[in-house]
C-alpha cells in the first residue's frame, strides 16, 4: 500500500462506482484512480479502525486537494477510488497536507498498520462512459450504497464489436423506457484484460433483485438477442456484490 500512503493514490467507487449525483447538468469525471487491498478476513476490524482513524484525520484538519470513495467488497477487498483529471496528477502527493498536519510519524504509523492487515494490492486506472451508461431522468443513486458489479472481459481483437453491443444494449433500455439505470466504466492503465464493467446500485440485494425482475418484464424475452450480441463475445463474466462505504469515504466541503 506504499503508493496509497505516499499519494493514497487519489484512490475507486462507482464503479467501483463512486456516488454521482447524476444529475444530467452537472458535469461527471470519467477517469478515476483505482486502488484494492485484499484484506484479510481476520484483520478486517482492525483494517477499518485505521481507515476511520485516516478519514477523520483528514475531516478534522479540512484536507483539500483530494477525496475518496471507498468500496468494501465481499470478499475482503477494500478499494479507494478517485476521480482524476490526467494521468500527470499521479505525480502529485495527496497526502503531503496531511502528514504536514499530523506529522509524517503520525501518518506512517496508520498506515504501516494498515499494511499489516494485507498481503497483497494493486492500483489501475478505469474511465467512465458516459455514452454507455444509462441513466434516465429522474433516476439517482443518492442513498443507494449497494452496489452489484458485472465485469464483461473480452478480447482486444473483439473491442468494436463489444462497444457496439453496449451501445445496442443502452439503445434498448431507452426504447422500452426502463426507469432503472446502471453505469458503465472500462478499463484502463494497469488492467491486465480488457473489460467493461456495468455498475447497478440499490438500497439493499433485495432492492436490486426486485428492480432486475422489473426492468426484465419490461424488455421482454426478445432482449435475449441484444443482450447474446455482448454475452456471446466475452471470455469471461465476474458478479461482484459490494457496498459503498459513506462512512470510510472522504469529501471535502
Amino acid at each position: 500500500m506504499k503508493n496509497l500512503k505516499t499519494g493514497l493514490l487519489i484512490l475507486l467507487l462507482t464503479v467501483f462506482t463512486v456516488n454521482f449525483s447524476n444529475s444530467q447538468e452537472e458535469e461527471q469525471p470519467t477517469m478515476f484512480v483505482v486502488h484494492t487491498d485484499n484484506v484479510k478476513f481476520e484483520m478486517m476490524p482492525k483494517y477499518e479502525e485505521l481507515a476511520l482513524k485516516l478519514k477523520k484525520s483528514c475531516d478534522e484538519n479540512k484536507i483539500e486537494g483530494m477525496s475518496w470513495t471507498t468500496i468494501s467488497v465481499e470478499d475482503g477487498r477494500y478499494v479507494y477510488v478517485s476521480p482524476i483529471k490526467n494521468m500527470a496528477e499521479l505525480d502529485t502527493n495527496p497526502m503531503e497536507g496531511l502528514a504536514k498536519k499530523i506529522g509524517e510519524e503520525e501518518m506512517g504509523k496508520m498506515f504501516e498498520g494498515m499494511d499489516e492487515c494485507y498481503d497483497s494490492h494493486s492500483n489501475e486506472i478505469i474511465h467512465f462512459i458516459p455514452e454507455l451508461s444509462y441513466m434516465p431522468e429522474g433516476y439517482s443513486t443518492k442513498d443507494k450504497n449497494e452496489r452489484e458489479y458485472h465485469f464483461l472481459y473480452y478480447a482486444p481483437k473483439n473491442a468494436k464489436a463489444m462497444n457496439e453491443g453496449m451501445a445496442k444494449i443502452k439503445e434498448m433500455f431507452e426504447t422500452k423506457g426502463v426507469k432503472n439505470g446502471y453505469e458503465v466504466y472500462h478499463s484502463g492503465f494497469g488492467s491486465e484484460e480488457s473489460y467493461y464493467m456495468v455498475a447497478v446500485a440499490g438500497e439493499s440485494e433485495l432492492a436490486i433483485a426486485q428492480d432486475g425482475e422489473d426492468d426484465d418484464e419490461l424488455l421482454g424475452d426478445e432482449s435475449q438477442a441484444t443482450f447474446w450480441e455482448v454475452i456471446k463475445l466475452a471470455t469471461k463474466y465476474n458478479e461482484v456484490e459490494a457496498k459503498i462505504r459513506p462512512d470510510l469515504s472522504y469529501y471535502p466541503e
